[in-house]
């Protein structure tokens, strides 16, 4: 009897955990705007969306005024451009797209958006999120809501970092659309570039 019994809880447990897995939202962030920004949008294409957000000329954005070589293009390129007013701040971080693109040498891999911190500011934040959004993967959880296409099994791990894919997190008053193909992209291209033939 006892043996049955703690079968049939063993049962139901696995049952709960399963119930539990599929209740974890999965979705492809890449498809997700921030402001109007996606990844994988090249450099002109993001100021076009920045300035149509928020309805001001190109001239009201804040451009890296010191670009470096980029390692994939092989010139100098801004590694960012952002939008910022009474507090509001969204930046957006470029890669060198690979492979590579002489038409549109760059591409989005992370958008951010922030807002001053104040207990309704978060509040608001977080109500736009789901309503923009959906719920997030980790529902019911919020510090912090997190989207990704492959969520795992257990909303409090949802979305691990370890997983390297691209993720929508939003933090308090900061919101943020990471997606690391970009970077790795990169990586790999430069770890290519050093492949030579053993001639020994």
């Amino acid at each position: 009897m006892l043996k049955r019994l703690s079968a049939i809880v063993f049962v139901s447990l696995m049952g709960a955990s399963a119930v539990h897995a599929e209740a974890l939202r999965a979705v492809d962030v890449t498809k997700f705007d921030v402001a109007g920004v996606k990844t994988g949008m090249d450099y002109d294409e993001v100021v076009k969306a920045i300035t149509t957000h928020f309805n001001v000329p190109a001239s009201a954005l804040q451009v890296d005024k010191y670009p470096q070589d980029n390692p994939v293009t092989g010139n100098k390129q801004p590694k960012f451009v952002g939008y910022e007013k009474e507090g509001v701040k969204l930046q957006v971080y470029f890669e060198g797209r690979v492979p590579v693109d002489a038409q549109h040498p760059l591409a989005a891999s992370m958008i951010t958006y922030e807002l001053p911190w104040s207990t309704a500011n978060k509040e608001a934040m977080e109500k736009a999120a789901v309503e923009k959004y959906g719920p997030a993967s980790n529902a019911p959880y919020s510090t912090p809501m997190v989207w990704c296409k492959e969520p795992g099994k257990q909303a409090g791990m949802a979305c691990s970092s370890t997983t390297r894919q691209a993720v929508l997190q939003l933090s308090n008053t900061a919101l943020k659309l990471d997606d690391p193909v970009w970077t790795e992209a990169r990586i790999k291209f430069m770890d290519s570039k050093q492949t030579r033939t053993p001639g020994f």
